[in-house]
């Protein structure tokens, strides 16, 4: 029964923004940076990010993955995380406070990529 209702849902479930194809947004010290199209995304490109203090990160893109390729940051988990491509995933380079994170685009500029809130009393 839990299946039947659960194929029903998703089977009449609005086409939404995953529709669209996807985007990693990188922000630095909580400002957006840049936003990268993943979705249809072939071959690689590189890109890095160099701070005043000397701070660097290699943002890389190949194909519909993103990746931290190089970090002079002394605990590399950022670079160990390895490629992203799915909805909600992330990569955090705590020390140098950049932080990649795969959404769904919404097909617009001016659109909110911001989950609703439900509450309930």
């Amino acid at each position: 029964m839990p299946l039947a209702i659960f194929s029903y849902v998703k089977a009449n479930e609005p086409k939404g923004a995953e529709d669209n194809g996807l985007i990693a947004v990188v922000t630095v010290d909580g400002k957006e940076y840049k936003k990268v199209t993943l979705t249809g995304h072939s071959g690689t490109e590189s890109f890095t990010i160099t701070q005043d203090d000397g701070d660097y990160n290699t943002i890389e893109i190949k194909d519909e993955k993103i990746r931290i390729s190089k970090a002079n940051c002394g605990d590399q988990v950022c670079v160990r995380t390895g490629a992203i491509g799915k909805r909600g995933e992330t990569i955090v380079c705590l020390p140098h406070k950049v932080v990649i994170e795969v959404k769904a685009s919404d097909g617009n500029s001016g659109g909110n990529d911001d989950d609703d809130m439900i509450i309930s009393s």
